[in-house]
């Protein structure tokens, strides 16, 4: 790998960043602001604060994902929607089912958290990569993306940023729908949906099957997954609720070309909450929430060979959360609350504990109507790890009607996981109890611009993060390879954010997203693998017809490195088309890798050539 000139980076970020602001500016002065017609965000975000929350107040960095958009492009997966959102790079092993990391905003992928209907889905010993692998959209009516440690409302592994999902809330006369598609590598799925409410009583549920064979001999992968949610309105003044979400899978491993193995996995995933919700008057709201999370893995080694190991690991953790949210003045919104974890690892048969207590307190601030201040401190105490203290701030300021000037500062740190402070005899890893968990320091500045006229909006954000203690193998001893995680390295990434939307003409539209990263380590100057300097994800699409929709994506990864040196490009483009038979019946094919691109996300790991899929779905 080829160590990074010093004067490089910043020399040319900073530029960057300032040609976009002036093209913003530019083009801002070339329109007047008229009517309301120009696309806009949706009309809250909630993991900036917790709390819902106008997004043109909102100074941190965050996008929620168009899900009817992406559902009209046919986007069939959370991997693909990610995908396309500025900052996240996906890294998946190979075809459908294979494990996948998000990489935000370069952070390692153990440092992006995922937070399931308001719970922590994951830590460093519990991952999400299968879960991603396969997951779906179905049973979901909120995803966000926030950006930048977030550490003092989310606690540990949230040191690159949030994912947060939340489960349908059911509203309306029911209504739902049922769908099956079919297409090439003999994939076959279906699944149902169905939501409303009755009275006091709201619901929602899906269900979904997936199977494909993917490209390769024995790659087969299949999966269940389904979602519900059940919510009351027992009183003007309290709400209670519960949801159950999971994914069971069974996939069919080759390994890599370099180390072939081949083997059999089954994962599970199930999280399920209950919680209340009550609010004291019109200025206090507190909500409780205890969850269950259930996760297990199991490999089976299928290569035949006398040095064959299988794996075994299990995880369950118990949550329970309060948060009070108070509108102390007219301009001034607290929140503070306290979370407890309790959880249980058996990683090879070696079982271990941990517990962590946190408290945190956040302010939204509004001291005149464009200007908005947050701060906000949290205390983690683990039992495995001791304690950690972090902190954030930030400011946005509308110096006009549709121009947003946003920054944040803030800390975030990761726990070791179970595995690296206790080992695990049969994978050769030695214990650390010393180890210390991983810190990090970031902040960013950006612009949100709105042009009525031209009916389109454009975000920039340029980015700062700085990384230690960040975990590292050593190997402790070259006979037996055994070693240990230990505190050795550090890093620093830091890059340009673009997001654009507009709409072309009465029937049309577009977006684009663009990324520019550099991603170093801090020691020896070289680039952490896997981060491209250049990702960038585009689409457009109109209506022919009020019948026909059609269109195309594109997905551009450029000047990326793996630890055997500098790794190839690639570019793929997506095509979409769908009929509106009638106002209840739709149907719809896709091609994805339209180009039939030759590429691996993961060295060695071959992503699906071409594919041709169609489906069908009816609304009730």
């Amino acid at each position: 790998m080829t160590p990074l000139p010093r004067r490089s980076r910043s020399s040319r970020l900073i530029p960057a960043f300032l040609l976009a602001l002036g093209a913003l500016a530019s083009a801002r002065a070339q329109f007047t602001l008229a009517g309301t017609s120009a696309i806009v965000l949706d009309d809250y975000v909630i993991s900036a604060s917790r709390t819902p929350q106008d997004p043109r107040y909102t100074p941190s960095s965050v996008s929620v994902l168009p899900l009817a958009d992406l559902a009209a492009a046919q986007v069939p997966d959370l991997r693909l929607a990610l995908a396309q959102e500025p900052g996240v790079i996906i890294n998946t092993t190979g075809a459908t089912g294979g494990q996948s990391s998000v990489l935000l905003r370069g952070a390692a992928s153990h440092q992006v958290l995922f937070i399931v209907d308001g719970v922590r889905m994951n830590d460093r010993s519990a991952a999400y990569f299968n879960f991603l692998g396969g997951a779906d959209l179905a049973g979901l009516d909120r995803v966000e993306v926030l950006r930048g440690p977030q550490s003092t409302l989310y606690g540990s592994s949230a040191m690159g940023g949030v994912i947060l999902m939340n489960t349908t809330r059911g509203a309306g006369a029911a209504h739902g729908a049922l769908s099956a598609t079919a297409g090439s590598f003999e994939t076959w799925g279906g699944g149902a949906t169905v939501q409303g409410s009755t009275g006091s009583w709201g619901y929602s549920g899906a269900l979904s099957r997936y199977a494909t064979a993917n490209d390769e001999p024995s790659n087969d992968y299949e999966q269940w997954s389904y979602s519900t949610r059940q919510e009351w309105i027992v009183s003007p003044l309290l709400l209670v609720g519960a949801t159950l979400r999971g994914q069971q899978s069974e996939f069919l491993q080759t390994g890599s070309r370099d180390y072939p193995a081949p083997g059999r996995m089954n994962a599970r995933n199930h999280l399920g909450t209950v919680y209340g919700e009550a609010r004291v008057g019109d200025d206090f709201a507190s909500r409780l929430t205890l969850a269950l999370h259930r996760r297990g893995y199991d490999w089976t080694d299928l290569s035949g060979s006398p040095w064959a190991m299988n794996s075994r690991l299990r995880n369950t953790r118990k949550i329970l959360d309060w948060q009070n949210t108070w509108q102390a003045l007219p301009a001034l919104e607290l929140v503070g609350g306290a979370n407890w974890e309790r959880s249980r690892y058996d990683v090879e048969g070696v079982p271990s504990r941990d517990e962590v207590r946190a408290g945190y307190v956040s302010a939204t601030a509004r001291p005149r109507e464009d200007f908005t201040v947050t701060a906000g401190a949290r205390r983690d105490d683990f039992d495995s790890a001791g304690a950690a203290t972090t902190w954030r701030m930030g400011v946005s300021w509308l110096a006009a009607k549709a121009t947003k000037l946003r920054a944040t500062y803030g800390t975030g740190f990761s726990a070791p996981g179970s595995d690296d402070r206790y080992g695990v005899p049969s994978w050769n890893q030695l214990p650390n109890p010393e180890l210390r968990p991983e810190k990090s320091r970031g902040w960013d500045v950006g612009l949100d611009q709105t042009f009525a006229r031209a009916d389109l909006t454009v975000g920039v954000t340029y980015f700062h993060n700085r990384f230690r203690n960040l975990f590292e193998w050593q190997t402790v001893d070259w006979t037996t390879y055994a070693g240990q995680t230990v505190n050795l390295a550090r890093a620093e990434t830091e890059g340009v954010e673009l997001a654009a939307r507009a709409k072309l003409g009465a029937a049309a539209q577009a977006r684009l997203s663009y990324t520019y990263l550099e991603a170093k380590d801090s020691a020896t100057g070289q680039r952490l693998i896997r981060r491209p300097r250049h990702s960038g994800d585009a689409e457009v699409r109109a209506h022919l017809t009020k019948a026909w929709l059609v269109g195309v994506g594109v997905r551009v990864v450029a000047d990326r490195t793996e630890s055997t040196g500098p790794f190839e490009d690639f570019t793929t483009a997506r095509v979409f088309a769908s009929y509106t038979v009638r106002d209840d019946l739709e149907l719809k094919v896709r091609i994805e890798n339209a180009l039939d691109e030759t590429y691996d996300e993961v060295r060695g790991y071959a992503s699906l050539p071409r594919g041709v899929f169609g489906s069908v779905e009816w609304r009730f």
